[in-house]
């Protein structure tokens, strides 16, 4: 209380809630501590961009919740004054608070860390004001989200955007404190900035961009609307550029975008013959392609992660003898622990979905397959699951080819191969080597 009070009385706040001059003076300082707008160079802003304002912004952050403590302590102690909440300054103080609490929510390099904790004290101060239990359920009242929405768009335009960069992190910040599906009924004011930022070069503006979209994209996760309007067709193009670009960073988002896009297309595609080619095959093809030809390990590894979530119907058999290859040759020249370990994840999706086709590509998966084995057995790995899950790929492989597996497994020379633990299964029996 004492802290309160002083901190009041160097604001020299001495109005009631029901005085116009108190929001306005609040409002001031929340606008004079937003992230200033910076000049647009050849690299992703740095700390030495915001040196004059990391001096302010954590005392403005303090004053400005005194303040905020000053007005519900008011509001507490006079009960017969009420909030008007649907005033203008009230709404105005309210969206632009929202504002000022999305851009320091979290480090960045305009801030410190106070002012992340601060920011969250003032979130839950706000929230305690309204007596909401989240952020949702502010935003989703009295039109704040598209409020908020519409004071953000002037820095979040094509040619200001990367000139406001803590605007973007408001932008992701209040996407993310949305209930599903709401994204999805305001879709045309949302999607736009996320299509705008996923378009740069810089990697990092590009992950922020796909972790937007991606958002968006689960809130009309199934919604016919998203075919209806054209708006998965322009993702979809959007996301397939970036398919084609060799870039670790952003591989998985970009795939995770895709699955969860192509599942809402093919679930409303009543002419869909998944036999046939797909939209799913064009994005297979430029998945296998890059991962046939890549070397760079880091590539590697998040390609073979994005592979399974892709595999989802029969109709991508068409694929695998392709897969087989890719597969086989994953096993055989593996440099990377985590890569194998995802190599063997995907060839157990792909054995279990593709079971009855398999058969006839199981030759190259058997050599690899069990090639690694030998190599695993003879230099110890300390990853359980990549043996365990190597294991498990070999009995699979044996149950679908038994007739394959069984000449394979019983030649003489696969005897040193094979170690006294590894069960399979064949002709409905268990037989173990010895």
């Amino acid at each position: 209380m004492n802290n309160l009070l002083k901190g009041l009385e160097s604001l020299k706040i001495t109005s009631n809630i029901s005085e116009e001059d108190l929001w306005t003076g609040c409002i001031d300082l929340i606008q004079k501590s937003y992230v200033s707008e910076i000049t647009v160079g050849a690299s992703p802003c740095e700390e030495k961009d915001f040196r004059q304002y990391k001096q302010i912004i954590d005392q403005n952050l303090r004053n400005i919740k005194f303040m905020l403590q000053h007005i519900i302590r008011y509001r507490n102690d006079k009960a017969e004054i009420q909030l008007k909440r649907d005033t203008l300054i009230i709404k105005t103080f309210t969206i632009n608070l929202l504002l000022l609490i999305g851009e320091q929510h979290e480090k960045n390099v305009w801030n410190t860390v106070e002012s992340a904790f601060i920011s969250k004290d003032l979130q839950d101060e706000l929230l305690g004001l309204y007596k909401y239990d989240s952020v949702s359920q502010l935003l989703m009242e009295q039109d704040n989200f598209i409020t908020i929405l519409l004071a953000l768009r002037p820095k979040l335009l094509k040619d200001t955007w990367k000139t406001y960069p803590a605007a973007i992190v408001c932008y992701k910040w209040i996407l993310y404190q949305i209930e599903k599906p709401v994204l999805y009924n305001h879709i045309g004011d949302v999607l736009p900035t996320a299509l705008i930022i996923i378009d740069d070069y810089v990697p990092e503006n590009v992950v922020l961009g796909l972790e937007c979209l991606y958002q968006i994209i689960q809130h009309s996760q199934l919604k016919k609307g998203l075919i209806d309007t054209g708006y998965a067709n322009v993702i979809f193009h959007a996301l397939e550029n970036l398919s084609r670009q060799r870039e670790a960073k952003y591989v998985i988002l970009t795939y995770k975008c895709l699955a969860n896009l192509l599942a809402t297309v093919e679930h409303w595609n009543n002419m869909l013959n998944v036999f046939e080619w797909t939209k799913r095959d064009d994005i297979l093809a430029v998945l296998l392609d890059n991962m046939e030809f890549e070397q760079n390990v880091e590539l590697r590894h998040v390609y073979m992660l994005s592979l399974p979530q892709l595999l989802t119907n029969i109709g991508c058999a068409k694929w695998c003898e392709r897969l087989a290859r890719i597969l086989s040759e994953y096993c055989e020249h593996h440099t990377d622990l985590r890569t194998l370990k995802a190599t063997l994840e995907t060839a157990k999706t792909f054995l279990l979905m593709f079971h009855l086709r398999v058969a006839a590509h199981c030759v190259p998966l058997y050599t690899a397959f069990l090639k690694l084995h030998f190599d695993l057995t003879k230099t110890p790995v300390f990853d359980k699951e990549i043996m365990q899950n190597l294991e498990d790929c070999i009995c699979l492989l044996y149950k679908v080819s038994p007739s394959v597996g069984y000449a394979v497994m019983n030649d003489d020379r696969m005897r040193s191969v094979i170690t006294n633990s590894l069960e399979v299964v064949y002709l409905g029996d268990t037989k173990y080597f010895q």
